[in-house]
């Protein structure tokens, strides 16, 4: 019997005012397959294998670049008898500003898919094992301006990722991926980019089905079919992580905090807060706010 595919929810700083996680792995067996809320890439430094994404297998070998969209099912294979060792990093929808562009990912996108996947070589694979080795080395230290370079750098990754798989499928007859599944990805990927953009409003099912064109029976299918989850159980998930990093980052009041991740009442947040992490906002303050960014990892 298949086993049922994991679902991660969580990884070190995600929780914090900077939701972002670096990290080299090594592999000698197989990572089963599962899903996140959260954006992943990872770039092959030794060995090969390969990795597959909603079913679809591409190989990994040094200079495969991979990026991964929430909630894709993704499992990766090494090859008998190999090491695979990758860099892999974990960042949240909101590390960037809501409307930011961000390379390499298109959440309004209803046309063919992109692969998720490069293949860099010569130039290219200096280049992006140039950035990474920077990349790690402001992750680790503690130097002024830390998160803008930590940020400039990601950004020049994804130019780099995007800019190959482009002149890649330029040079490629037709595309192999185009679907009314793809379509209905992309329109739910614009409802769920709202929503993360938004949380602090009084966001609805109805409301948005209007907003976005949908059937409110349709756009409820979609979030089981897509995420995995009902419509509030996913607007709740979005405002607490929101309000972990408040809780994390800054001073300010709970009760200010509430309300500025959509909780017209203090009590409904508490008791929300509680249901998905287990404890108070005030405890949850006091366990996280004095850790390192790379502490957990």
């Amino acid at each position: 019997m298949a086993s049922v595919p994991q679902y991660f929810t969580h990884y070190p700083n995600m929780d914090s005012g900077f939701p972002f996680h670096l990290k080299i792995n090594t592999l000698t067996k197989g990572f089963p397959s599962h899903r996140h809320d959260y954006l992943e890439f990872s770039y092959v430094i030794e060995g090969s294998g390969n990795e597959i994404i909603n079913g679809v297998t591409h190989p990994m070998r040094p200079g495969t670049f991979t990026l991964v969209m929430p909630y894709q099912y993704h499992e990766i294979h090494p090859d008998p008898g190999q090491r695979l060792s990758l860099y892999n990093c974990n960042f949240g929808i909101h590390l960037y500003a809501p409307g930011e562009p961000i390379p390499g990912i298109d959440w309004q996108s209803t046309e063919a898919e992109l692969p998720p996947f490069v293949q860099m070589s010569g130039d290219g694979h200096e280049r992006m094992c140039r950035i990474l080795q920077e990349l790690m080395q402001e992750y680790t230290g503690s130097e002024a301006w830390k998160h803008a370079l930590i940020k400039a750098k990601l950004m020049e990754l994804l130019v780099q990722f995007d800019r190959t798989r482009r002149e890649t499928a330029s040079g490629e007859a037709g595309s192999q991926h185009t679907s009314d599944r793809t379509a209905s990805r992309g329109s739910i990927w614009r409802v769920i980019q709202h929503i993360h953009a938004h949380y602090q409003e009084d966001l609805t099912l109805s409301g948005l089905a209007e907003r976005f064109g949908f059937s409110i029976p349709y756009l409820s299918e979609l979030f089981k079919k897509t995420i995995g989850q009902n419509f509030v159980t996913f607007v709740h998930e979005v405002r607490i992580r929101q309000a972990c990093g408040l809780l994390v980052s800054t001073e300010m009041n709970v009760s200010d905090i509430a309300l500025e991740t959509g909780y017209g009442s203090y009590n409904t947040f508490a008791r929300i807060f509680r249901e998905t992490k287990g404890m108070t906002p005030v405890a949850y303050r006091k366990m996280k706010a004095a850790k390192p960014m790379h502490e957990e990892a």
